[in-house]
């Protein structure tokens, strides 16, 4: 994105003892857009048209010691209610230490890798427009957590580990992955976390993928599954995915995607696909995508076709 305007500052580190005074820089960025969903079985309250803008500010500064502060928060839809929000210390080789306020800054490795499939637009069985459909496993808790990544320690390998404290309704939760680009191309993943929900339950999930990229194709298989306390409430989820691209503006791709529930649930397994395409050009992009779904969030009358395009500007 372009930056839309960058604000000298300066301030005096009192909460860092190592820093004693610091320049930073605050970035403002943002995204508007206009998106069309056509869904055989949902109306979209009789308006298939809709428009998100977000706006994002991002805040940095670099301490005496070598280290780097920043903030993140970002603003969207009509009203522009809160979104993401986090705190960042880059310690370099030693990794980063984020606090994650709210929104999908508080994302593990499960959160970050729930979906790793290729897609031009949007996955196999994600409809926007009130869908319903089941789709990958991710982190169920977010807010307020505690974030460490490393991409230095080992080349080609990164490490996320996550938690959060519990509070008086749970208690905390811990998570962890590993990932391996060492392979031009090649990018492969596992993650694994213990949930701990606001009903006692404890849900244990787990994610692996594998892409491989090579010259205009890409491919992408995953496997996430979640063993729940809850009677009944284990799901499997798998997904493959390829794209191509026909140049550097415009790419195309097809997913496939299947959700087995637990076998004493009743519930039917969902199976969706979906062909994409994109294109974009400079600072726009307009993406679309035609999906079929079957046994939606596992009931068996359930099946639809839907048609989402998005025609999104960057500033």
């Amino acid at each position: 994105m372009n930056n839309l305007k960058k604000i000298g500052l300066t301030a005096l580190g009192t909460a860092l003892v190592t820093s004693s005074a610091f320049a930073g820089s605050l970035d403002v960025t943002g995204t508007a857009g206009i998106t069309y969903v056509g869904n055989s079985k949902v109306d979209n309250g009789d308006s298939k048209l809709s428009q998100k803008t977000t706006i994002s500010f991002t805040g940095s500064a670099d301490l005496d010691n070598g280290f780097t502060v920043s903030y993140y928060n970002n603003m969207s839809g009509g009203v522009q209610t809160a979104g993401n929000q986090h705190f960042d210390v880059d310690m370099g080789d030693a990794g980063t230490i984020r606090y994650a306020g709210r929104g999908t800054s508080g994302n593990g490795a499960i959160g970050q890798w729930d979906d790793k499939t290729p897609a031009a637009n949007e996955e196999s069985w994600d409809i926007k427009g009130g869908g319903g459909e089941t789709g990958p496993i991710n982190q169920q808790t977010t807010a307020d957590s505690l974030i460490y990544t490393n991409s230095a320690m080992v080349d080609g390998v990164t490490v996320v580990l996550n938690y959060k404290p519990g509070e008086t309704t749970h208690d905390s939760t811990t998570g962890g992955g590993i990932a391996f680009t060492g392979v031009e191309g090649l990018n492969v993943g596992v993650a694994m976390e213990d949930n701990n929900t606001t009903d006692g339950a404890v849900v244990e999930n787990t994610v692996a993928y594998i892409t491989y990229a090579m010259d205009a194709f890409t491919v992408g298989f995953q496997s996430n599954e979640s063993d729940s306390q809850t009677a009944d409430a284990d799901t499997e989820f798998e997904a493959w995915g390829v794209s191509y691209a026909i140049s550097e503006d415009i790419s195309v791709s097809y997913g496939s995607s299947t959700v087995e529930y637990d076998t004493n649930s009743g519930n039917s397994d969902q199976e969706a696909d979906a062909f994409g395409v994109s294109w974009t050009n400079g600072s726009m992009s307009v993406s679309a995508s035609r999906h079929t779904i079957d046994n939606v969030a596992g009931s068996a009358d359930d099946d639809r076709d839907a048609t989402e395009v998005n025609l999104t500007f960057a500033f």
